[in-house]
């Protein structure tokens, strides 16, 4: 019993965790979303970089096979390497037309593979450069050596603002991943305030609604009371119309004294508080409430028959709340209907389930209604006035009741013709 208890109880407040976990897997997800971003943007700076570096490459192999082909320009650089102790040509041939033709040489094969951005360049004994594959800015011929007296002599690019050009590549997918991700996050955490702005709100009008439903249980119990003393007067006895008076305070303080009870019992559910919860045969307790309905469905020369289909009728649950589902039930059937009512309960199983269905010849529902119809406090727009007296909490307190037992509702229904409610309950012992 323990078991089953805790088990209803985590049915109970299903709600509250589905809503838990939607909000921890959205921040997962989004966790997930920055991540994957992260690590999109540097693959692309990855490949961003080394499509960089092949392009150089290519670049610098046509500079050199053209320098080669200048014999002038290969006698130059020679005489610079043997001529001194210095590791590079650039201070020796700065102001030579040599080194101005290698310059465009360069600039032009950097422009054919779409790279214009400034550059250092410099023909340099890699022997001597200390900087000589370490700077990663840095980019050095692979044949200059064998085309220039067979020393290792090779052709030096450096771009110092290399990472600002990879940056400025991928510039439009980083910038709109960025904002994607700034967006997304700053419209869940709008979401998420507004979420708990509202949950508030709700909490704070559930509140108040139980307090006031409180409240007006004592003033419900005096009105019973002082109903009862007065229809036992001789006078009122023998008075028709003052008995009849009687009779209307009596049937209305029911129906209020139902309305509290209802929203009193959302209430426990809602708060996980089903402590009345046992086994109950649920067959026994829709024949007692069918019963309770006929001298009612009699006045209105209309039918209810009950069919009993069913061999297992026991679920776990409160008896009172069940009755209420059922009772409201018959009640929208008996409201909604225009004409004489006729409604046909039945109770059979299925697998290893019991559906219990409830059918009509009401007025039906819209298809575009039935979504909301288990909402709290929505009625069916019916024009500017509302035909049918009522909260809308009648279907939604079935809901919540069915919901609490495990189980679910659905409706059929077609307009004009009226409906068929159809609860699936789990078997309990």
């Amino acid at each position: 019993m323990q078991i089953i208890h805790f088990l209803v109880t985590f049915v109970s407040m299903k709600n509250r965790k589905l809503q838990i976990g939607l909000i921890t897997l959205t921040i997962l997800s989004l966790i997930a979303l920055l991540g994957i971003q992260v690590s999109w943007i540097i693959k692309a700076a990855n490949m961003q970089e080394r499509q960089f570096s092949h392009s150089v490459k290519l670049a610098i192999n046509h500079v050199v096979e053209q320098m080669a082909d200048d014999q002038s320009m290969c006698k130059e650089v020679a005489n610079c390497m043997g001529a001194s102790e210095a590791s590079s040509c650039s201070k020796s041939l700065y102001n030579n037309i040599n080194w101005s033709k290698v310059d465009s040489l360069i600039k032009n094969a950097l422009n054919q593979y779409h790279i214009n951005i400034d550059y250092e360049f410099d023909i340099v004994d890699t022997q001597k450069d200390d900087h000589f594959n370490v700077c990663n800015k840095s980019y050095f011929s692979d044949n200059l050596e064998n085309v220039i007296l067979q020393n290792a002599i090779e052709l030096k690019i450096r771009f110092p603002k290399k990472s600002e050009f990879i940056v400025a590549q991928i510039g439009l997918m980083f910038i709109s991943s960025i904002i994607l991700i700034v967006l997304i996050s700053f419209s869940f955490i709008l979401i998420l305030k507004y979420y708990m702005r509202e949950k508030t709100l709700y909490k704070g009008t559930r509140d108040f609604i139980n307090n006031i439903t409180h409240e007006f249980k004592t003033p419900i119990t005096n009105i019973a009371l002082a109903n009862s003393m007065i229809s036992k007067n001789k006078k009122i006895i023998n008075d028709e119309k003052l008995n009849q008076y009687s009779n209307i305070i009596k049937d209305e303080q029911k129906k209020l004294k139902n309305r509290v009870e209802g929203l009193l019992a959302i209430a426990r559910i809602e708060d996980g508080n089903n402590k009345n919860y046992e086994i109950i045969n649920i067959c026994d307790f829709i024949q007692y409430t069918v019963d309770s309905y006929k001298v009612q469905i009699q006045e209105l020369n209309g039918t209810i028959k009950y069919e009993k289909l069913s061999d297992k009728c026991t679920v776990h649950g409160d008896k009172e709340q069940f009755q209420t589902a059922i009772s409201n039930l018959i009640d929208n059937a008996i409201k909604y209907c225009e004409n004489k009512p006729e409604i046909i309960i039945k109770a059979y199983n299925k697998g290893e389930n019991i559906f219990i269905e409830v059918e009509d010849n009401g007025i039906g529902i819209k298809n575009e209604n039935i979504k909301q119809i288990f909402e709290k406090y929505f009625r069916v727009p019916t024009g500017d006035v509302h035909n049918v007296k009522g909260f809308g909490i009648g279907l939604s307190t079935v809901k919540t009741i069915v919901d609490s037992l495990n189980g679910e509702i659905s409706v059929l229904s077609k307009l004009g013709k009226g409906s068929i409610f159809i609860i699936k309950l789990p078997y309990c012992c």
